[in-house]
């Protein structure tokens, strides 16, 4: 079993920040999911909002704000105890701080055509600069940036995140030709899992969060559990 820190440890540490993904590595953590957005000057960026104002002491539209800039906003407002500021991180700065990561799930937030575009056509060569075939999936929740990838980097997996409450997701998985999906414990199901399976794609879920959700993920027979709290999951996944 497989546990992903989502957005490094996001229940523990500044989320997608380079600080919060070392965090979870040193804890054992070697399997991330992490947002990819869009700067106003183009770079990719490591932010979950479409704006700057839960995460960090900025405010307004991450795409306003060039990625200097991001990098100079306090992303501690989660977690003000945090010891030193951090910044918004380029996904070049994430990848190079924590080189060492067996998996990385690269989630693409959906954005207007154009954007969206401009961001998949950058992830194939930091895929080659990074050494990271074979170790990357793209996800998203949206199918245009899944058909995108597909022209891109035919070659580089695709994941499908969705709300898997019914069977039309995995025909829409199968459609784009992902090999994996992210399915949420709110509005999955042990059988949507198996469909899932015998329709051959892998199953990550989420959140797994206390000891209870991971036990529950873990009957559902998923393949990969993502969690914000990895050190409660790896407890829960040791006594299981």
């Amino acid at each position: 079993m497989i546990i992903f820190g989502h957005r490094g440890a996001k229940g523990e540490a500044p989320e997608n920040t380079v600080a919060g993904f070392r965090y979870a590595r040193n804890l054992g953590i070697d399997a991330f999911e992490l947002d990819v957005r869009l700067s106003a000057d183009d770079q990719l960026v490591v932010m979950h909002d479409p704006t700057t104002d839960r995460t960090t002491a900025g405010s307004g539209p991450v795409s306003a704000f060039e990625a200097a800039k991001l990098a100079q906003l306090d992303a501690r407002a989660e977690h003000q105890d945090w010891p030193t500021p951090v910044g918004v991180p380029t996904l070049a700065e994430v990848l190079e701080g924590t080189p060492d990561v067996a998996r990385w799930e690269l989630e693409i937030k959906t954005d207007t055509p154009e954007r969206l575009r401009r961001i998949c056509v950058q992830i194939p060569p930091l895929i080659e600069r990074y050494g990271l075939q074979g170790r990357v999936t793209v996800s998203s929740f949206d199918p245009v940036v899944l058909e995108m990838m597909a022209e891109v980097a035919p070659d580089v997996p695709r994941g499908l995140i969705g709300a898997f409450d019914s069977p039309s997701f995995i025909d829409t998985a199968l459609k784009l030709s992902c090999t994996e999906v992210s399915m949420p414990l709110r509005s999955g199901s042990a059988e949507m899992v198996r469909a899932a399976h015998a329709a051959g794609l892998r199953v990550t879920g989420w959140l797994g969060n206390t000891a209870d959700e991971v036990r529950t993920l873990l009957d559902w027979g998923v393949d990969h559990i993502t969690t914000d709290f990895p050190t409660t999951a790896m407890k829960a996944l040791r006594r299981a």
